[in-house]
């Protein structure tokens, strides 16, 4: 992630579209996480093991990171999220006692 602050009002703009792409991009990123640890378990030196190093577990680790900052977003989401104005209905009881 980046140092710079991150501007609640732009997200809360179109929140809708931000929380889609952050729960896209999280999807993404996780199917290429398992699919390198899948890669990784069938370069094993042996079983149960996985490489610990090479450009596949660099990939890996680079993938984690990336799920890692974007779990990030999620709180901001949340803390950006436009309220709900609840809707008052009136109940039949109410209705007939005024009545």
């Amino acid at each position: 992630m980046t140092d710079k602050a991150v501007d609640l009002g732009e997200i809360r703009g179109d929140w809708d579209f931000h929380s889609r792409y952050a729960a896209n991009a999280m999807e993404q990123t996780l199917k290429r996480v398992n699919k390198l640890w899948r890669s990784l378990k069938r370069a094993a030196p042996k079983s149960g093991q996985v490489p610990v190093s090479g450009p596949v577990m660099d990939e890996f680790i680079e993938a984690c990171r990336q799920t890692r900052a974007l779990c990030d977003d999620f709180p901001l989401l949340e803390e950006a999220r436009p309220l709900k104005r609840p809707r008052k209905k009136k109940s039949k009881a109410r209705r007939k006692a005024r009545q």
